[in-house]
């Protein structure tokens, strides 16, 4: 970076070779009189004179300082010298004369870093001076150059390499000169495997294609040193501000125009492509395509197309594609596509497509398609398609098709088609058509609804329970002589499907459905009140003929399988049929006792049964 503006300064000279004869901008005059003014208002001065403007890194010299300066007809050059005497060299292009540092402001620290024990040279070794924030990596032979600024003062070089000690020497400032540092191996223990080339961000494979292996390698090496920067700019990783050192700068504010590398953001951080930071990100962190954190990120992550974040996220992410926690989310996540969470939740996630939680979730789920919980559930999970729990669910999960829960529900399942709990039910079942569960404590609602044990209640056409109530009851009443029914459920609700034939010169044919419940008296007699509805046949389509029925039965069991019940029963009927076909009923409204006939085709009897009940 240091060199950027002399490889432009090529290229524009290349590319317009008739300014050789042009009059050089450093030595064109000017006059100049200012008193304690600010040194970048008088470069503004001199430039607006002679027609060009400055350019040069505000971190070397500071606009704000005050400056005297009283000069007649003198060259640009002149009086640049003046003001900054000879710490500045300057190059010129078409329109801008850039100041930079001159070499003589600089010395090298060179030398060898070595193992203490085998006195081999140890290659990518990283050598850096904390204070200038300065670094370079040894070579293959264990030879490192470092460039360091004010001759002055006496420099702190230290060494750092993964599995050996951190190393620091002190060398005095001058001329060129060659020390050697000889490093300690670090006593191997089972914890120098937690910091390797393949951890934090250096490991990623995202990141690995836009950081230099040296650039990895020196975030090894210097995992544990960082220093907090007010800014950082770049165009790439390595080409910045901070140069080499700019994955141990934590920094408040940083603008990457293409792409930037990190030690950690305090303020805010912007970039046109990607943003990779080693630690943790406080703040706000915009990107083009992705935004990624070795650490904690507290703030606000927009990306758009990806976010990752090694650790907790406590803050709002935004990708257009997919948000990833390596750790726990107490905030908010929203992907167009699939949010990760590797930890719990404590916050929200909305995907277009998925949503996945390895941790306990005590906050929402909602997807386009599908969620994954792979721990409790304690929060809500909202899906178009389905909803996985692996654990105990605690919260509720709505579905456009299918609710899976592999441990007890004790919260709500709602779905367009099947709900499936794995264990017991405490709360309840709701769906279009199936419901399943180890064991119903709580309500199932649906169509088909099965569970092992029951001692709650299934509401549904048909409800089995493989360790409750079944029976086939075989019956005769005063509108069929002879009527089949079975009846699922347990003893709390079951449901009845019932036929019925009348035969003989009086046919009449009868299909219902309804619903009843088991008093057990004692241990052989039991009440059973069951209330239902029919659709009655006699032999003309084209009429609407049904009835609405309460039986009351007293149940006497004869053995384990079979009982005999009898039982008055209430009925009203609708019938528009006025008269029937030969050889149907034409008796109907049943003339017993409390028969009364209504408005409107309406009639009530009251009349009987009594039959048997099968197992």
């Amino acid at each position: 970076m240091k060199y950027l503006y002399k490889r432009i300064l090529i290229i524009l000279c290349a590319a317009v070779p008739h300014l050789a004869t042009a009059q050089s901008l450093l030595n064109k005059t000017v006059s100049i009189d200012a008193k304690s003014k600010p040194v970048g208002e008088v470069l503004k001065t001199i430039g607006k004179q002679g027609g060009f403007y400055f350019s040069y890194n505000s971190e070397l010299i500071q606009d704000d300082s005050l400056v005297s300066l009283s000069v007649k007809n003198k060259t640009v050059k002149q009086v640049l010298g003046i003001l900054f005497d000879k710490n500045f060299e300057y190059t010129e292009t078409p329109t801008h004369i850039i100041i930079q540092p001159s070499a003589a402001m600089y010395w090298y620290a060179a030398g060898y870093v070595k193992d203490v024990v085998t006195g081999e040279g140890i290659p990518n070794a990283s050598v850096y001076e904390k204070t200038q924030f300065v670094s370079t990596l040894t070579n293959e032979l264990g030879y490192f150059r470092l460039r360091l600024k004010d001759r002055n003062k006496p420099a702190v070089i230290s060494v750092s390499k993964s599995w050996y000690i951190d190393t620091a020497i002190t060398i005095q400032a001058g001329a060129k000169q060659e020390v050697k540092v000889a490093i300690t191996p670090k006593s191997f223990e089972l914890d120098s495997f937690v910091v390797t080339q393949k951890t934090g961000v250096e490991g990623n494979w995202l990141s690995r294609m836009f950081l230099s292996s040296k650039q990895r390698m020196q975030g090894v090496n210097l995992g544990k040193f960082f220093a907090d920067k007010p800014y950082q700019t770049s165009l790439l990783p390595g080409l910045g501000t901070h140069g080499r050192m700019s994955g141990q700068a934590v920094n408040k504010f940083s603008f990457n125009v293409l792409g930037g590398y990190a030690g950690g953001v305090n303020g805010f951080e912007m970039a046109g492509i990607f943003n990779i930071n080693k630690t943790d990100v406080r703040g706000v962190q915009l990107a083009g395509i992705f935004n990624m954190a070795g650490g904690r990120v507290s703030g606000l992550q927009v990306a758009g197309v990806y976010n990752h974040v090694m650790k907790v996220s406590e803050g709002w992410q935004f990708a257009g594609i997919a948000n990833l926690v390596n750790d726990e989310l107490a905030g908010v996540q929203i992907g167009g596509a699939y949010n990760h969470v590797s930890g719990g939740i404590e916050g929200v996630q909305i995907g277009g497509f998925g949503n996945y939680s390895k941790g306990v979730i005590a906050g929402v789920q909602i997807s386009g398609a599908a969620n994954y919980a792979d721990s409790t559930l304690q929060g809500t999970q909202i899906t178009g398609m389905g909803n996985i729990a692996t654990q105990k669910l605690e919260g509720v999960q709505i579905a456009g098709a299918f609710n899976y829960a592999h441990d007890t529900v004790a919260g709500s399942q709602v779905a367009g088609f099947a709900n499936i709990a794995g264990d017991e039910i405490s709360g309840t079942q709701v769906s279009a058509m199936f419901n399943y569960a180890k064991h119903v404590k709580g309500v199932q609602v649906g169509i088909i609804n099965i569970a092992d044990t029951s001692s709650g209640v299934s509401v549904g056409l048909v409800n089995f329970i493989v360790k409750g109530y079944h029976k086939v009851v075989v019956s005769s009443n005063e509108i069929t002589n002879l009527q089949v029914a079975g009846k699922l459920g347990n003893r709390n609700l079951y449901t009845i499907l019932a036929f019925g034939v009348n035969a003989g010169n009086q046919r009449a044919f009868t299909g219902g459905y309804g619903v009843g419940r088991q008093f057990n008296i004692s241990k052989r007699i039991s009440l059973n009140p069951e209330l239902t509805a029919h659709q009655l046949y006699l032999g003309d389509v084209n009429y609407f003929n049904g009835f609405f029925r309460l039986d009351v039965g007293v149940h006497y069991k004869i053995n384990r399988y079979i009982s005999a019940y009898a039982a008055p029963a209430y009925t009203i009927c609708y019938k528009d049929q006025i008269t029937t076909p030969s050889g149907y009923r034409n008796d109907l409204p049943y003339s017993g006792i409390y028969s009364n006939t209504h408005r409107n085709f309406w009639s009530s009897w009251v009349g009987w049964s009594f039959g048997i009940s099968i197992f």
